[in-house]
């Protein structure tokens, strides 16, 4: 059995398979028993072969049907099966037991579904919408963001994306000397920071990275996306690039950061950085509509996506009540971190 914590404390997963990669993190080390044991959140992913799947007794015949979903009532878990290729069959099933989820899946579903295609979600995208709704029933947010700590502040960086807030987080780490936070996701309840560490989409910068072959993979990725679907280059985790001590993995949030590009100026007003962080945020995240979430809600009590929504606009509240707050608009994204030393830290 294979352990991995994505965020200290809160957040595990133990699987037989060799690696999990999902939106809380792509390149997270291998852990201990001990550790995830320590989290809060636990995901139990275990992959078999299609038929062994469902139990021999059960009988989806027999169950309620949603679409390609099967379920009891008052059972809190559901089954998913789908036709494949000639008998072989796509198949999951998913149960919550308080901060549990334990996930059974098919190796052709592991294998084949990979990315959102044809209806089909991948186990990655599923889970993080259902970890995403479990967290806010345990009032935590998580965040579309970077992140970074210097001494008694901590910054949480909004922005569109592809803006700048990666590169600016990482500029102010190497150039800087602050503490990473994130670069893509981070966890609040509205007054503290979680680091999620182990994503990796800071792998695209040429300036970040130092080597050569990166850099060459990075011009023909870009020049050719369909090739990232089929890369097999072995991605690096953020303490390759900034050391092993450099991560802050829990801090108390004091100032809110949202770039965008465009003229240069900051403003100051609270009232429309709720707004905009609200946006980003729902930009990003899906559980509203996510199917495995709706079909949750329907058979499962107590897992309602507008509460979980509701939540997250309280938090997002209270965040943004609790920090300073400050629109940085740059034309250049190499300037942001300047702006924000200047009017952030310096002030």
């Amino acid at each position: 059995m294979n352990y991995f914590v994505y965020v200290d404390g809160v957040l595990a997963v133990k699987t037989n398979a060799k690696k999990f990669a999902w939106s809380y993190g792509t390149v997270a080390p291998l852990s201990t028993m001990e550790k995830y044991d320590k989290c809060m959140i636990k995901i139990n992913i275990d992959v078999r072969s299609s038929n062994k799947v469902f139990n021999n007794d059960i009988e989806i015949d027999k169950m309620g049907k949603y679409h390609y979903f099967y379920a009891n009532k008052d059972e809190n878990k559901i089954y998913y099966e789908r036709n494949f290729f000639l008998k072989n069959k796509l198949r999951y099933s998913i149960e919550l037991n308080g901060n549990e989820i334990n996930v059974i899946v098919s190796k052709n579903y592991m294998k084949y579904i990979k990315h959102r295609i044809m209806g089909l979600h991948s186990i990655s995208y599923i889970l993080t919408d259902i970890t995403a709704g479990l967290l806010l029933k345990n009032g935590i947010a998580t965040i579309h963001c970077s992140a970074v700590n210097k001494g008694e502040k901590t910054i949480i960086i909004f922005a569109p994306p592809n803006t700048g807030k990666t590169l600016t987080s990482i500029q102010l780490c190497k150039e800087h000397k602050f503490k990473f936070i994130a670069e893509d996701f981070a966890l609040t309840d509205g007054e503290n920071v979680w680091a999620v560490p182990w994503t990796s989409t800071f792998r695209y910068y040429d300036d970040i990275n130092e080597s050569k072959v990166d850099r060459a993979v990075n011009k023909i990725t870009k020049l050719f996306p369909f090739i990232e679907l089929i890369s097999v280059r072995k991605n690096k985790s953020i303490d390759n690039y900034l050391g092993r001590d450099s991560i802050k993995h829990f801090s108390k949030a004091t100032d809110i950061v949202v770039l965008e590009r465009g003229v240069s100026s900051v403003e100051r007003d609270k009232s429309e950085g709720l707004r905009k962080i609200s946006n980003l945020n729902k930009y990003e995240f899906n559980y509203i509509k996510a199917p495995s979430i709706v079909v949750m809600n329907y058979y499962i009590k107590g897992f309602s996506p507008e509460e979980m929504y509701e939540t997250e606009k309280n938090i997002l509240s209270k965040l943004i009540k609790n920090c300073n707050y400050v629109l940085v608009s740059e034309g250049n994204a190499l300037n942001y971190a300047d702006v924000i030393l200047n009017e952030v830290i310096e002030k």
